[in-house]
């Protein structure tokens, strides 16, 4: 395995990059020839090179306001004066630096996770120290790369503990649209026709595929169609308020749609139950143990108009 690069020689060769990236083309001409024959002086140099390269990558990936603060000066031919503009550049970058430090800590990372019928939560925490709770028949693949952090969510129920990277985004996506997180903790569902993102503390910003958006808050939810267009946000409505809570084995329902509740319910029943469309929309609040998912049924014909039929071999919930 080659040596790492020496961190002098690092900041020599964002020196470069930072002159290529100036506005006076002559310059940008000039230190372009320079960086090639410095690279092909030793392999030490092309691995400090491609170093170099990565983080200002790194750095072009941050905010507007972080970039322009090390953007390169005019150009000064002088050596003494390349150096000191290159000096903040080096700094912010250099193998003793902050970012330095950072480039290293977001080392890229991969993961997909299943879970079964039945099976009890899992939980998991990220490299980045966010944590996730997937409830029963979730599907999901995790890809954290330098540039953002990505969840596919290809079906289920997932609550989303995230920590906060101001450099580096945290996004969900499904079927139906993505969730861009601001700092929060909340859950996304896609139990079937419809996907609901309900927020328990912080900000997302939920995209549907039509283009349209909106900002959520704590305590409110919304809904995804089946024909991917955005609902309007309800407030008052989450889904598994914290971590703890569900690590403990309770559903928490508020104000939710007996559809969701039945599509959540149906990923732990021996035997799923079928639901009849007119009472899809019918609201439940309540708490209910995970493991005992029978007792929900139960309970539903004694909470909403709802009864139970079992006479035809599986189980339907009609209108009463």
């Amino acid at each position: 395995m080659a040596e790492p690069a020496a961190a002098r020689k690092v900041q020599q060769a964002l020196v470069y990059l930072a002159a290529m990236h100036g506005d006076d083309p002559a310059r940008v001409r000039e230190a372009s020839g320079q960086a090639l024959r410095w690279r092909h002086k030793s392999d030490e140099h092309e691995r400090a090179w491609q170093e170099a390269e990565q983080r200002w990558q790194l750095v072009h990936r941050l905010t507007p306001q972080l970039r322009s603060a090390v953007a390169p000066q005019p150009y000064d031919p002088s050596r003494r004066r390349l150096l000191r503009q290159g000096g903040a550049l080096a700094l912010l970058l250099g193998a003793g630096g902050w970012l330095g430090w950072m480039f290293q800590r977001t080392t890229p990372f991969q993961q997909d996770l299943l879970t079964g019928h039945g099976e009890a939560s899992h939980a998991l925490t990220l490299p980045d120290g966010s944590q996730l709770l997937a409830a029963a028949e979730s599907n999901l693949r995790i890809r954290f790369d330098h540039a953002q952090r990505q969840v596919m969510l290809l079906h289920g129920n997932v609550f989303f503990d995230v920590a906060h990277e101001w450099w580096r985004p945290f996004l969900i996506s499904t079927r139906r649209g993505s969730v861009q997180v601001l700092g929060t903790s909340f859950t996304v569902s896609d139990r079937g026709d419809r996907v609901f993102v309900a927020v328990a503390r912080g900000r997302v910003q939920v995209r549907d595929l039509q283009g349209g958006e909106h900002i959520l808050g704590a305590g409110e939810r919304i809904c995804i169609d089946g024909q991917g267009h955005l609902g309007k946000p309800r407030k008052g409505a989450q889904f598994g308020p914290d971590l703890e809570h569900w690590q403990r084995g309770w559903w928490s329902f508020t104000d939710q749609p007996l559809s969701e509740v039945v599509g959540e319910l149906n990923a732990y029943l021996a035997q799923p139950v079928a639901l009849a469309p007119e009472i899809a929309e019918l609201r439940l609040t309540g708490s209910f143990p995970s493991d005992r998912p029978e007792k929900l049924l139960q309970a539903l014909p004694r909470i909403l108009p709802v009864r139970l039929d079992l006479q035809s071999g599986q189980a339907h919930l009609l209108a009463r």
